[in-house]
């Protein structure tokens, strides 16, 4: 939800929200559900205490990425809670700048099996690391599972400011790493930045030197940003294509040397997460404060001058404002039964993160979604989805939800069920979680 709602008041959001109405007046039923608008938080029921962990060590981790080939569950944490708090641009939080610069977050796996976090060691970076959004991609010249490139966004402060105030508060950057899975530390291979990269979200990973970013708003702070948020025809985000030549490291930093970028979406509402979709040129882009998935599908240049191009097909609409999709794919699935599914999380009452995202304490609960092709396949030219309410918490466990990831359970372990282990992060959350679900 990060890059979502971040008014003083739920009433200042109200206000807000009937007034872009008038312009929008088809949209204004959508919202208030969408925002939480009399919706009371609720928990999941897990009565067998071994079917739910906490995970230690996992503070202020925004985006989770299952990679499949090594078992591994990867993310990035800022570490310690100060540092959201003060500064973290995707919030509208740029109180001070210093903290940005003295931030040190950190990249770590999540072993499923023994539900423990390894923080990473960086070889060849320092920082700052302000993180946010990931992707994850194996290295494509050796077997699968055994190597993967990293991405991350980092929001950095931006030290033109200090001298200009017409200049952007922030200045994020994408860094880039390298990981030989199972081992202490991770190399940073590079940082990358270009002008387009302006209000950084989330990240897919094409290959090893390209890449698709979200910039979640056009407007980077202030009133209008809000507009932009709660106005669902507000359609001014987009997402940028981006590669670069060289995997090394350097005076890259503060250059855009041999960085290509252009928009490959726009006039997307909020466009926010990003995730794999099934197949290599199926992308999942969410709109978040609309909670809507759209899927999409990457179009090929048409000649040597053009640039990969996103193209939505079909968009699922979800009860909840929704951050960074996944897709989760059914290792046990037979000729009876497949599980394979969306997944999404988010937030069951938006509304109030206005007056809680400064609050250390606040009480913004977590929801998570999974959407399944329906059996009746199509309707029309669409492929229909089937909505199921997966988790949900009223903060007792987890605040906030950003990303969820399903890692399916052998059915010979289950008594024959389909169950799934079920992370589950949020971007003020001072832990990750795991709930056993059914499937």
């Amino acid at each position: 939800m990060a890059g979502g709602p971040s008014l003083a008041s739920s009433g200042a959001i109200l206000v807000l929200a009937i007034f872009a109405a008038f312009f929008y007046t088809a949209e204004l039923p959508r919202a208030k559900v969408v925002l939480g608008f009399g919706r009371k938080q609720g928990s999941t029921v897990v009565a067998n205490a071994n079917d739910f962990h906490t995970i230690p060590d996992t503070v202020h981790c925004e985006d989770l990425h299952y990679h499949e080939p090594s078992r591994l569950i990867f993310t990035a944490c800022e570490g310690v809670e100060a540092t959201r708090y003060a500064w973290f641009p995707a919030l509208g939080h740029f109180d001070d700048p210093n903290v940005g610069l003295k931030a040190q977050g950190s990249i770590e796996v999540i072993d499923p099996n023994t539900m423990k976090a390894k923080k990473l060691k960086f070889t060849n970076f320092n920082g700052p690391f302000v993180t946010h959004g990931i992707d994850v991609i194996d290295d494509p010249d050796k077997p699968k599972g055994k190597a993967v490139y990293l991405f991350a966004v980092n929001h950095l402060p931006n030290p033109a400011f200090a001298e200009d105030a017409s200049e952007p508060k922030a200045r994020s950057i994408i860094e880039v790493f390298y990981y030989d899975i199972g081992s202490d530390s991770v190399e940073h291979v590079r940082s990358v930045w270009h002008p387009l990269i302006t209000t950084p979200n989330d990240i897919v990973a094409v290959s090893p030197t390209s890449f698709f970013v979200t910039n979640d708003h056009f407007y980077r702070d202030g009133i209008k940003r809000e507009i932009e948020t709660l106005y669902f025809g507000a359609k001014w985000s987009n997402t940028i294509y981006v590669e670069f030549t060289e995997l090394t490291d350097g005076s890259f930093r503060d250059s855009d040397v041999e960085v290509k970028a252009s928009v490959a979406l726009d006039g997307v509402h909020n466009n926010n997460g990003l995730g794999h979709g099934r197949t290599p040129s199926e992308v999942l882009v969410v709109s978040c404060a609309s909670g809507r998935l759209h899927i999409a599908d990457v179009v090929s240049p048409k000649s040597d001058g053009e640039s990969p191009k996103i193209a939505i097909r079909q968009s699922v609409a979800f009860d909840s404002t929704l951050d960074n999709p996944s897709w989760f794919r059914d290792p046990y699935a037979n000729s009876t039964y497949d599980a394979s599914g969306l997944v999404v999380a988010g937030l069951p009452r938006a509304v109030d993160l206005a007056k809680n995202q400064h609050n250390p304490r606040g009480t913004d609960g977590a929801i998570v979604w999974k959407a399944t092709p329906s059996r009746d396949k199509t309707a029309g030219n669409e492929e229909m989805w089937v909505n199921r309410l997966l988790f949900e918490d009223d903060s007792t466990h987890i605040r906030t939800a950003s990303a969820a990831v399903l890692v399916a359970i052998d059915p010979a372990k289950e008594k024959g069920e389909r169950k799934a282990w079920l992370f589950v992060t949020g971007f003020i959350s001072t832990n990750v979680v795991a709930a056993k679900v059914a499937l």
